[in-house]
């Protein structure tokens, strides 16, 4: 859970729970909640705490998020149209499960990008 990733990072800067808290506006309490997987982050909150503590979005939400090998390949090596294929399979996927009801759409969708914009430099 990304809670545990961000008390993780916390603990490494020594910053306490109020600290950030402060930081963030908020109170203690929220914040601890927040550690403790009680309150649902919101893109928001991960830009905040990413900002705090100095660690990107992607490494406080690493526990959040697993990447498996896609099922349906079975080679070693994977082309770049089969990965522009897989990429276009998961826009898709994304945007037809009502974007607004999902605080990380944004985050996944500039991910997304980002791989897309990626992809020009594989041969």
């Amino acid at each position: 859970m990304p809670g545990s990733a961000i008390r993780k990072f916390r603990e490494m800067r020594n910053y306490s729970q109020e600290y950030v808290a402060k930081e963030m506006g908020i109170s203690q309490n929220a914040y601890s909640k927040i550690e403790n997987n009680i309150t649902q982050l919101t893109v928001r909150h991960v830009k905040q705490i990413s900002r705090i503590l100095e660690v990107s979005m992607i490494d406080l939400l690493r526990d959040d998020f697993e990447i498996h090998r896609p099922g349906e390949l079975t080679i070693e090596s994977v082309s770049r149209d089969n990965l522009v294929e897989m990429l276009k399979r998961l826009q898709l996927k994304m945007q037809e499960r009502h974007p607004q009801k999902h605080d990380f759409y944004p985050v996944m969708m500039s991910l997304l990008q980002a791989f897309d914009n990626s992809l020009n430099n594989v041969h």
